[in-house]
């Protein structure tokens, strides 16, 4: 297989996965009695790709989410942070329609948190 055909089957596979599990996800947290702390934020709407300990799940693999522990992620700016969080970044879709300014700043400082674990 080509490496540019490839390229689009990976990116119709991540497409899909995105398209059916995040929809699932917030669904579940709907369900839930949601749990308004960073952690409790980051759970219900991160923790599907970005796995329960920032490392990626699964599915966030798949999908070539970054390691939240990662100097690639940790040397970006809080702004960054929160723009990816409210915009959406690569497959990640936005979370600005769903989540307050203080849950996405809230995050920001949670995912700082996963600097200092290894």
């Amino acid at each position: 297989m080509s490496d540019r055909r490839k390229s689009g089957t990976q990116n119709l596979l991540a497409t899909v996965l995105v398209s059916i599990f995040v929809p699932s996800t917030v669904l579940v947290g709907f369900a839930q009695d949601t749990d308004s702390s960073p952690a409790g934020i980051y759970k219900t709407n991160c923790a599907a790709c970005h796995g329960p300990d920032g490392r990626g799940s699964s599915v966030g693999k798949s999908l070539h989410v970054p390691d939240l522990h990662s100097s690639q992620v940790q040397q970006l700016s809080d702004t960054e942070l929160n723009n990816a969080i409210t915009q959406g970044k690569g497959n990640m879709p936005p979370f600005g329609g769903r989540l307050s300014e203080d849950q996405i700043s809230s995050l920001v400082k949670y995912i700082r948190t996963f600097s200092n674990t290894k």
